[in-house]
């Protein structure tokens, strides 16, 4: 009885430290910042908002291949027009997706304030 009474709070703790293992943190999902296309964005830039979705979803599926994603608000305009025809190509992005990746890009520098970009200095 005696060792009955030691064992169990024994496994009782075991118990509760091995759920805390198992628990992992809610991180912020750093891509929800990111602006879905939408009937105003693709309006103000006067691009379709298909072509927005599009740019989108090539986007989200393949910048993140190769490196982290950039926000699209952290680069100039500019710098998206060097940047996106290189990395297109070296992704196999066709020459559609490639379009509508830059009108995307774009499109959402013009619902951000146009900081400056870091890539140009």
């Amino acid at each position: 009885m005696k060792k009955l009474i030691t064992v169990v709070p024994l496994l009782i703790a075991i118990g509760f430290s091995a759920c805390s293992v198992f628990q992992t943190k809610k991180e912020k999902n750093p891509y929800a910042d990111v602006e879905k296309p939408s009937e105003e964005m693709a309006k103000r830039a006067g691009v379709s908002k298909d072509t927005l979705d599009l740019g989108f979803s090539v986007y989200m599926r393949k910048c993140g291949e190769c490196h982290e994603h950039m926000m699209p608000h952290k680069i100039s305009s500019k710098d998206w027009h060097v940047i996106v025809p290189g990395m297109a190509w070296n992704a196999g992005i066709d020459p559609v997706e490639e379009k509508a990746l830059l009108k995307f890009l774009i499109a959402s520098r013009k619902n951000a304030n146009e900081p400056q970009s870091t890539l140009s200095k």
